[in-house]
Order: C-alpha cells, then structure tokens, then sequence
C-alpha cells in the first residue's frame, strides 16, 4: 500500500503533463493504438474462417453418430492413420481391392448401432432437354448431343442415393415439397433448382458420361468407370436448402451399378444409434483400412499421446520460425520507432517541470516514475482504442471475407487480453530511455533549458566511439551476410544432388542472426549519420540548417522516427522482393496454356466430343455478347485408350547417370549446362488448365499455338508448322535443335520400350503446359491416329485486360457449371493485389512516422517558431523549414531502408534457393526495381505534401506555458 501511495505524487504530475501538452498525448495514443488495432483485427479475420474441427462435425447428419469411410487401401500395410477430423490427405486406393463390408464394419465397432450405406456420385450432367420418364433408365444416347443445345437446360450435379432411413438423415431442411416416397422421385437442392429452373413435380434427366480414363483420388477411385454411359429420369418431390448442386435419390441406379462392381470404390456408412463412436473404435476401423469422422471424437478430442504419429516438414517449421522471428523483430522495431518519439518529446517538455520537481525534493525515482507513469497511462489509453477499432474493423473484414462465419462464436479473446498487455508494455519500453535521461538530469540545467558543457563533452565522447565502432559493426555484419548468401546460392539443391534442407536448421539461425546483426548496425548508424550531416553541411542554406540543428539537439526524437521510416521501407522493400521472386518461381514450376491477356475453355464434365464442341461453342456465343472474340482454335491431346503414345525423350548430350535426373534450372534454360539431381527434386510442374483428361501429349495447329501469347510462341509455332515438335523441358532439347520423339504403346514411352523413335526439329516453349505438342499432320505420321478433344483457345482481336478476364469467368458461371475457365495465373510480376495492399500499408506508416514526427517537433518547437514569425519570418520560410525537416527523415530513412530491404530479400530468397522451401526452385532474385522506385517516391511526394499541409505558421503569438 506504501509503494502505491508513493505513486500517486508522480501520477498527478503525468496527468497534468499529459493534459497540458493534449496533441502530443493525442498523438502518442493514436501512435500505440495502431499495431493494436492490426493485432485485434488480424486475430478476427484469422479465427473466422470454419475452423477443421468445426468443418468435420457439419459432415456428420444431425441425427447420426459418426460417418464412415471404408477405402480400398489394401490391408496389409498397417492402419490407415486417421487423425480425428477424418483423413490427413487425399488417398489412393487400389483399383481391384474391395473395401470393408458391412459385417466387418459392425464387429470392429462392437456396439448396437445401426450402418446405413450411402452412395456419391461424381459430376453428372443434368439437363431439363431429355424425353424421358420419371424412374426410366437407359444407356446415354446421341440424344444428349443431338437434340438441339440449349444451354438454359443443362447442368452439373451429384447424386446421393440412400434407403428412406438413410434420405431422411441426408436430406437438409426442406423448403418445398416432400421426401421421395417412391423410387422415380428426388429431392433437388435449392442451387440446383435454380440452375434448372425446376419446382415440385417437374422432371429432369441425369447423366452418367463416359469414363476420361482417370481415377480419382479421395474415395472416388473406379466410380467414374463404373458408373458411365447410363442417364435416368426423376421427377421433383422436394427442394432442400443447400448451396451445391446435389440431388437426393432413393437407392436402386447408381448404389445397384456399384454393387455389381464394388472393387477400388469405397463405401460409405451412417452410424445412427445411441452409443457414440469412440476413438479406440475409430482405431478399430483403421485397421480395416476405414476412417469416421465421429461427433464424440470431435468434441471430445483424444489426448496427443493417443494419436498418430505425424511427419514433421522440417522445411516447413525452419521457415515458421524464421519468418516469424524476423517480423517478430521488424514490428518492434517498428512500434518502437513510431512510438518512442511522442515520449522523448514529453521528457523533453517537462524537462523544466521536473527540474523544479526536483529543487523542491522530489528524487530521481520519482521524476523516472513521472515518464513511466504517463507511458504506461498512454499505452493504456491506445490499447483500448485499438481494441475498439480491431473490433470493428475486425467485424467487417470478417464479414466481407467470410460471410458465412461467425465471429463471435469464435472471437478470440486472447487477443484484446494482448493488446492491452502489449501497448502497457510497449509504452513503458518506449519511455525507459526518456525517463532514465531525465532522472539523470542535474535540476540547474533543467531549470536553465540547457545542457552543460561537461555532458556535451561527455556524450561527445561517446558519440566518437560509437561512430568510430558502428561502421566496423555495419561492415562485418553486411560482409558476412553477404558471404552466408553466396555459399547458399552455391550450395543450392538446384546445383546438387543433395536432399533439400540438410542444412536448413543451421542456415535458417544464421539468417536471423545476420538480418537482427544488419538491422542493428542500420539503426544505431542514423545517429552517426545525423552527426556527420550536421557538421558537414556548415553552408546549406538557413532552413536547412535550422532543420539539422533542431534534429542534433532533438536525437532522441528524430532518430527513433528515421528508424520507424527505414522499417516500415525495409519491411515493404524486402517484401516486394519475395512477392516478385516467389512469382517468377510460381512461374517456373507451373505449366499454363495461356498469358498476356488470353484465356481457354474446357468442359468439366465431357462426355463426347460432339457434345463437348456444342457446349464450348454455346459459351463462346454468350461471351460475344461483351468481348471482342474473332474466333476460336482447338485444343486436343493423343487419345488416353488409344494405342499409340508419344513421349520426348531427354537428349544424349543432355542426360545423367541411372537414378537421376536433370534439376529444375536445366530444364528451364537450353543454353544452361545440365546439372543432375534427385528424382524428387526434377522438373514436374503443376498444370493450369480447364479440364481433367488427355495425355502431356498436346496435338494443336501453329494457330493455337501462338493463341497462347506465351513469350518465343509465335517461333514455336513456325517450328511446328514445318514438322517439328515442341517441348516445355530444354533437356529435351539438343544442342542441335532437335528432339527424339518415342512412340510406344505404353502411356509414356521410354527408350528401352519404345516401337520406334524419329528425331525432329524442335523447339523449347518455356511454360507450356504440354510436355510435348504436335501438329496434326506430325501426329499422323508418328503412328497416331486417335485424338481426345479438350477445349478451345478463345482469339480475341487485342489482348484482355485483366478486367475483362475476370469479366469472362462471371460471364461463364453465370451462363452454364459446365464450362471451365483457365487465364493466366501470374498476370502481374508482384503476383495479385494483396502484394500491392501490403506494400501500401507499410508505405503508410512510414508516411504517418514522418508527418507525425513533423507534428511533434512542432510542438517542441513552438516557441522557436512563434519568434520567427513574430519577428518576420514569412510563412514561405516555415513551410520551408519544416519540408527541410521532413525531408530529412526521409532522407535518413528512405535510401538506407530500400537498401537494407533488397538486401534482406535477396538474401532471404537465397536462403529459400538452398533450403528447397516450398518444394520451389526459387532460380530467380525477382527486386522489381519498378515498384521499388515507385514505393520511395510515393513515401517522398506523400510525406512532403502531408508535411507541408501541416506546416502552417502559428497564428498568434503564444505565452510561454514552461
């Protein structure tokens, strides 16, 4: 009680200070509730979206216990490790396995609950155009094709099909209608019905399309091969509330397809009853190659030592916690810079206050409580105004991104429990240097508003050998940064055929290491800067050199705020060099079909090529209706169940020794000497394309091919106009220009399998999806004569504007579900608009650290400011010195901080290059000089005009107040 009593002596004096000086205090609030408002908000949108858990309990039916999956992994190879939201990932099951039967099901569960089976269809087609008959099955006919497209009645759709029982539980609420009470009835969704245009008692057909020749993952393995080619007819019972395209059917079509031929597709059961499914039975099921996702698990999720165990990406946890150390490190020094000004200004204005304090017996604890007292108070203040912003920012973010979440249901609390802890804190940390200078301070120099020639030449002194040590400080650290990210580029997995991430623990430390070391010799250095400035600049004009006199005398103020300045600008800097680093290799390591303003159709559900053709042309004849389409050029591959195959082979004086196989960097560069590497890390590139089917084989016309507007296209095309081939690996190329094309019956030919091989002109197209195209004529000659159709390239008379993409995929979805669309991936260089946000947002701060640093040296230099003007000095000139001590701030932060950025990124992206992050190649250092000029000068023009708009002369004279 003592120690509370004696605060509240200095609390008076801190209120008091605190009033008497409101737009500083305003200020530093508003300055400490902006990381607050970030970290609120940001935990908002963070907890909004449907957490795993809660996504896994809204696929278990309200009225049953657990649901069940049996896959057609082959027993044998131990249980299938489920955690206990379901499974960890997609699964392949064996083609000929059966999957657990009913019988065994129950025996592994060993309670009295009952198994209802249900069935899942993949996409069917659905259309309102058939003549067929409620309850009439039949092989899909031409009719589909042939009887006059019309787009209005044609759709996508899934089948579910149960007993009455099972439907009863399945089926969401009804809005109209009834369940099927009869075999011929189904219960549409309210999607689907609007998609269809159908009402209670209207029919509709579904089609099951011929099998692409691709099995699926995810427990739908031979379904497509076994249900296809057959079409039924439904009548409409009821519409349910669901947003997917889904349909409720009595059992009997596709469960009776199924049955017949159960092996590679897996079964599916209700548990319904009264005892719940536990996570020893769960086990149990496991080890029948069955998972559940199971409510009692769910909500009562089982102890960590009774899971399985789970592989750790080593990768994944080194980059987690360098990433996190470095932006731990950046938004506090951050904070600090923005905040620590405000503080040095009040210890500076109540500098005579305290001194008379001090004359009249307060002590020096008392006069560092006083500072401590009034940052703790004003931490307090920001933090909850940042909590009240975070929420209400936090709310319509939330509500925007996900409309469906609840936020409140899952607000976290521990974030304004944070906040609050962390703007006390950073408010008391800001003040430490403040308070312990003004307890330090001798009561006649406080009194006197000056300081004595024994503490100039005291800190002087220091002042030397921090700058004859800061430089040494500064060259070590760049150096070794410098040498570590050399021997990484060198070391990289690219260059060697090593295991990814060896040595990631190691390297991801030193990273942190070299980047605190770079950061720290920056921070300190600006003071040595401003030093040497200052002394050097003897005959700048007046204004400029008032502007260095103020920012020397006023270190404490300016410093901190050049430092909030050079990282908010490294952060941005450094961030726009992996945004266009992490761009180009996206680019690298994903094959499209189409850039610059292109864009291609495929349909999601083929089921011939007739029908397939009918249903592209349709949507091109929508899309007129906006864009400038001229035309289109077909898209097709060598036939998936034909019996001839392509394949390029790797060059002779391209190739590696048995087991392995040429690196990334080789195959996206044909001048570059081939290094060899492992299996694992070789070139296999992610596809963005608008269908699934076909073969890497692409047979295209030298139109479509330069349709595509990838960069060397149009040379590309001219090669495969003249019986050449293109290939989107350069080892497949040879020296010579040539490719070794083998033709075989297997899916991918190999030398050793081969029928025959011929050598052709070639040519490398990098980006491509296909790994090899061919023209039509070539194809013909190569032994193949069957071709599977894909889609069309769509021409356009000019280039599309992003805008105009965008509009061409609403367009789609609006005029059919059975069209896909495939644009350019990587349109801009920085990837999409959240680089550009980010970057704006770090820009911003950097803006608000120097018009608010202008602000607070206003306030402490009011006095000075009022004489001037009192005595003459034209407005012109005040706006001139307070741009000369804007543009000093920035010229101390800017430049250093853009520097220090690129050189953090690319130091940071050869750290990803050696440790394989992301499975990436990261072949490319990406600073995007552009944006990197462009984000310095719109902090320039943005802070000298928010400067010069703030920099009025006072009005009236003042009334010295200290």
């Amino acid at each position: 009680m003592r120690r509370l009593i004696s605060w509240r002596p200095t609390l008076r004096l801190a209120l008091r200070d605190a009033a008497a000086h409101w737009l500083r205090t305003t200020l530093s609030i508003v300055l400490v509730a902006l990381p607050i408002t970030a970290l609120v908000g940001w935990a908002m949108v963070e907890q909004a979206p449907v957490p795993a858990r809660e996504s896994a309990l809204a696929t278990i039916p309200a009225d049953a216990q657990a649901v069940i999956t049996a896959t057609t992994i082959p027993r044998g190879t131990g249980p299938f490790p489920q955690i206990p939201e379901g499974a960890p990932a997609p699964w392949m099951g064996d083609l000929d396995t059966k999957p657990a039967t009913a019988e065994e099901l129950r025996a592994a569960l060993g309670t009295s609950d009952r198994l209802i089976p249900f069935w899942r269809s993949l996409d069917l087609i659905a259309t309102t155009g058939l003549k067929i008959t409620p309850g009439d099955e039949a092989s899909a006919g031409a009719d589909v094709a042939t009887s006059g497209l019309d787009a209005s009645v044609l759709s996508t759709g899934r089948l579910v099909e149960a007993d009455a029982e099972g439907l009863g539980i399945l089926i969401p609420t009804l809005r109209d209608g009834n369940l099927p009470t009869a075999s011929d009835e189904a219960v549409v969704s309210t999607a689907f019905a609007q998609r269809l245009g159908l009402g209670v008692g209207d029919t509709f057909a579904l089609v099951a399309p011929p099998w692409s020749g691709w099995y699926s993952s995810d427990g739908e393995g031979r379904m497509g091969e076994v249900v296809q080619n057959v079409q039924r007819g439904y009548a409409v019972s009821g519409i349910a509330d669901d947003t997917a395209q889904t349909v409720w059917a009595p059992e009997g079509w596709m469960s009776k397809l199924i049955s017949a031929d159960p092996a590679g597709v897996d079964g599916r059961w209700l548990v319904v009853g009264d005892d719940p499914v536990t996570w020893d039975q769960a086990k149990a099921l496991n080890e029948l190659q069955a998972f559940v996702v199971s409510r009692d698990v769910l909500e009562n999720p089982p102890p960590p030592s009774a899971l399985y165990p789970v592989a750790v990406d080593a990768d994944a946890l080194i980059l987690r916690v360098v990433v996190t150390t470095i932006t731990t490190l950046l938004g506090a020094l951050l904070v600090l810079g923005l905040v620590t000004p405000a503080f040095a200004v009040a210890a500076d204005e109540a500098r005579r206050m305290l001194g008379l304090a001090a004359v009249a017996g307060a002590t020096p604890r008392d006069l560092r409580r006083t500072i401590l007292a009034q940052g703790g108070m004003i931490g307090l203040a920001g933090g909850m105004l940042g909590i009240a912003f975070g929420l209400i920012g936090g709310m319509l973010l939330a509500a925007l991104a996900y409309p469906a979440g609840d936020v409140w249901a899952r607000f976290p609390w521990w974030a304004p429990v944070t906040g609050i802890v962390t703007a006390v804190g950073v408010g008391l940390v800001a003040t430490l240097g403040p308070a312990r200078r003004t307890a330090r301070l001798r009561p006649v120099d406080a009194v006197r508003d000056r300081i004595t020639p024994s503490a100039v030449h005291s800190r002087r002194r220091w002042r030397a050998v921090v700058g004859a040590a800061l430089p040494l400080v500064f060259l070590i650290a760049a150096t070794a940064a410098g040498y570590h990210a050399f021997a990484l580029a060198e070391a990289s997995p690219s260059n060697a055929s090593r295991a990814p991430g060896s040595s990631a623990p190691l390297s991801g430390f030193l990273v942190a290491v070299a980047v605190i070391l770079f950061g720290t010799a920056l921070l300190l250095g600006i003071r040595v800067i401003l030093g040497g400035i200052v002394h050097g600049a003897p005959r700048a004009p007046i204004a400029l050199r008032l502007a260095l006199r103020d920012a020397h005398d006023h270190s404490a103020r300016v410093v901190p705020a050049a430092a909030g300045v050079l990282v908010a600008v490294l952060a941005a800097s450094a961030f726009v060099v992996i945004a266009g680093s992490g761009t180009q290799n996206s680019r690298d390591t994903t094959g499209q079909m189409v850039a610059d303003g292109r864009f291609v159709l495929g349909v999601s559900v083929p089921v011939s090529p007739d029908f397939d053709r009918l249903v592209l042309a349709d949507t091109v004849r929508a899309l007129q209706t906006e864009l400038p389409i001229i035309g289109t050029a077909e898209i097709r591959t060598t036939a998936l169940n034909g019996d001839a195959h392509l394949s390029a082979l790797t060059a002779a004086d391209k190739s590696c020794p048995t087991g392995l196989v040429p690196d990334v960097a080789s195959a996206l560069d044909p001048a570059r000497t081939t290094t060899c590497t492992d299996p694992d890390n070789g070139f296999r590139p992610m596809l963005s394309v608008a269908w699934m089917g076909g073969t890497d084989v692409f047979v295209l016309d030298p139109a479509a091919v330069r349709a595509s507007g990838l960069p060397g296209a149009d040379a590309a095309a001219s090669v495969l106009a003249n019986g050449g081939v293109i290939v989107n690996d350069a080892t497949k190329l040879s020296r010579d220009n040539t490719v070794v094309v083998a033709t075989g019956s297997e899916l991918l030919p190999t030398a050793a399998d081969a029928t025959s091989t011929t050598t052709l002109p070639g040519a490398f197209l990098r980006g491509f999806a296909p790994s090899l195209t061919v023209s039509p004529a070539t194809a013909h000659a190569l032994g193949v004569a069957e071709f599977d159709y894909l889609g069309e390239y769509v021409l356009t008379d000019r280039p599309l504007t992003t805008a105009e993409l965008n509009r061409a995929r609403e367009l789609v979805t609006a005029h059919t579900s059975l069209v896909n669309v495939a644009t350019p991936q990587f349109v801009e260089p920085w990837g999409g608009d959240g680089t550009l946000i980010a970057v704006l947002g770090l820009a911003s701060l950097a803006v608000a650290a120097t018009i608010v640093s202008l602000l607070l040296a206003r306030t402490q230099a009011r006095r000075d400011a009022t004489t001037m003007y009192a005595v003459g000095a034209a407005p012109r000139f005040l706006r001139r010195l307070a741009a000369a001590q804007g543009s000093l701030i920035l010229i101390l932060g800017v430049p250093l901080g853009m520097l220090a950025g690129v050189a953090c990124g690319t130091y940071l992206i050869a750290w990803f290059r050696f440790a394989h992050i992301d499975r990436g190649v990261w072949l490319e250092t990406v600073p995007l000089w552009d944006l990197q000029l462009a984000l310095a000068g719109t902090i320039v023009a943005a802070s000298l005009a928010g400067v010069l708009l703030v920099a009025r002369p006072p009005r009236r004279a003042v009334r010295r107040l200290d």
